[in-house]
């Protein structure tokens, strides 16, 4: 009842905000539930702001995933891709599509992993392999850092040069607004210094090093904070030997480079939601 009636809340403009923040103060009572969301079950933790997102909604990037069901229904998928799976929303929305025969899940942050392997345990997957790295430009160790430990959807692999990473020492006047819609973010976030951070020591890894196929139509989806062009430079023979449709996130900052890379790898651009952008390469 208590669940229906914050559902019910939250649809309405008035309390858009308030009831997120009631929920994470409410979170006890529905912490590590197992809930149905589309055709699967998935544990939540609702102190991390984006599963009290999908556990308010019912979905996750509903506009997207639509996106991708309509265009691959007629194709035979050999593998589904999902790099910076998080606590494997995608992964578990797709493992039920008879036209995917294999779906490998990459998560770089530990304790996400851990979610994302429950998750597949409570749907008895038998389709998945899941890894606990990174994808990114070679095979070593990296850190990966994350400024609040309720917001780890935004765990990305630390670079000094990370415009992201700059703006918390700088204190810069943003806007709040922006901020709330793009980044799941507000001011306050930005206060912290880098010695605030949680950070995690990961492995990395060249996905060509992952997987050695030719030949065959992949789903890739992509979505790691920023880190998306040193995938891509360690996903190269993956991408000139085989079919590919590709989701990728792309912050504008890094738009011209990234996108420079795909055209000249005879990927086109065919759509984009928000700051997903999707291609094509055949």
């Amino acid at each position: 009842m208590l669940k229906k009636l914050l559902i019910f809340l939250y649809k309405i403009k008035l309390f858009k905000r308030i009831i997120p923040s009631l929920l994470r103060k409410l979170n006890f009572i529905y912490l590590n539930h197992i809930y149905y969301i589309e055709n699967f079950k998935i544990k939540l933790n609702l102190k991390n702001s984006l599963e009290r997102k999908i556990f308010l909604e019912g979905s996750f990037e509903p506009e997207q995933t639509i996106f991708l069901k309509q265009n691959i229904r007629n194709m035979k998928i050999d593998y589904f891709i999902d790099i910076g799976a998080y606590i494997g929303y995608y992964t578990l929305y797709f493992s039920s599509f008879s036209n995917i025969k294999k779906i490998i899940s990459i998560e770089a942050n530990n304790i996400n992993y851990s979610y994302l392997l429950e998750n597949i345990s409570l749907n008895k997957l038998n389709n998945v392999v899941a890894y606990n790295l990174a994808c990114s430009d070679n095979d070593g160790n990296a850190k990966l850092w994350y400024s609040n430990s309720n917001k780890m959807g935004g765990s990305s692999i630390l670079d000094e040069k990370d415009f992201e990473y700059k703006k918390y020492n700088l204190n810069p006047i943003l806007n709040n607004d922006h901020l709330k819609e793009h980044y799941n973010k507000n001011i306050e976030d930005y206060k912290k210094s880098h010695s605030d951070f949680i950070y995690q020591n990961i492995n990395t890894k060249k996905f060509d090093n992952l997987l050695n196929v030719k030949n065959k139509t992949l789903l890739i989806k992509i979505d790691v904070e920023r880190h998306e062009y040193s995938v891509l430079i360690g996903s190269k023979n993956i991408l000139n030997n085989n079919k590919i449709i590709l989701q990728i996130e792309i912050f504008p900052e890094l738009f011209e480079k990234i996108n420079s890379f795909l055209i000249e790898k005879n990927f086109k651009l065919i759509k984009n939601i928000g700051w997903d952008y999707y291609y094509k390469n055949f």
